[in-house]
């Protein structure tokens, strides 16, 4: 795959796949690069809600998914035809509200999103307790006590716990990526890697297209929308042409576990 196949293959995504992107921001940098504007590296320590707000509010993707589904980074570097790293990564929104947003209350202004202000929120008063006071072990070991002693069975931790149970149907705590590094000797070239588990990577015997990658997202998590599409006259057509462009990894050596496909 050249730099011009990858950008031909983000514009057939953007077309294809229209009816669930919000918005497109990928951009040819220059012979060596494809990216979005503004371009940051580096992986995020903090709760995945707040890196999810942090990616969003500085727009660091290639397409914005509808009906609050995340959105996709694509990032290309090359040198000269060679393609030298690849970051293909899927970010799910992190939490869905059981109760109606007309049911929040208390939401703390530290961020434009309702839903994750009023996830901040709890996780606030889990560390606090709802006491007011900065949690250590001693005073972690005197407030389950004093619940034990009142008759309590479950400690303050857990209801609270209980209370986002209640609250949020689903968490999403992490991304998914598929990354490409062509003089990495630590490990394999081409692996699929589960947030920032760094001990645990599925080695891919082929690095996939952009498109493969947006089709195996897409049709995960709108199955209805995806059946209507793959029933359009080109769409195998283009499946097709994508998967010829997925190139072979040299010197691939897997005893374990691969994926690859035809």
């Amino acid at each position: 795959m050249g730099i011009d196949d990858i950008i031909e293959e983000l514009n057939v995504i953007k077309t294809t796949f229209r009816s669930k992107i919000v918005t497109s921001n990928f951009n040819k940098i220059d012979e060596t690069e494809i990216s979005w504007d503004n371009y940051r590296a580096g992986i995020f320590k903090n709760i995945y809600a707040k890196e999810y707000e942090t990616l969003i509010r500085n727009r660091q993707y290639s397409f914005l998914l509808s009906d609050s589904k995340g959105f996709i980074q694509f990032y290309y570097n090359f040198k000269g035809d060679e393609i030298i790293k690849v970051k293909m990564a899927y970010y799910p929104y992190p939490v869905e509200l059981s109760e109606s947003k007309d049911d929040v209350e208390n939401l703390i202004n530290d961020t434009d999103d309702e839903v994750l202000m009023e996830y901040y929120y709890d996780l606030w008063n889990i560390f606090s307790h709802t006491f007011e006071l900065t949690v250590n072990d001693d005073e972690l070991k005197k407030l389950i006590q004093d619940s034990i002693s009142h008759g309590n069975n479950e400690s303050i931790e857990s209801l609270l716990l209980a209370k986002l149970d209640y609250i949020y149907k689903i968490t999403n705590s992490s991304h998914i990526r598929v990354d490409y590094d062509a003089n990495v000797k630590s490990h394999h070239k081409c692996e699929i890697q589960i947030g920032a588990v760094n001990y645990i990577r599925f080695p891919l015997q082929k690095l996939i297209s952009p498109f493969l990658f947006f089709e195996f997202i897409f049709k995960n998590i709108y199955a209805d929308d995806f059946a209507k599409i793959i029933k359009k006259a080109d769409y195998k057509t283009k499946q097709a042409i994508t998967k010829k462009r997925s190139s072979d990894i040299s010197d691939f050596i897997e005893e374990n576990i691969y994926i690859v496909h035809d």
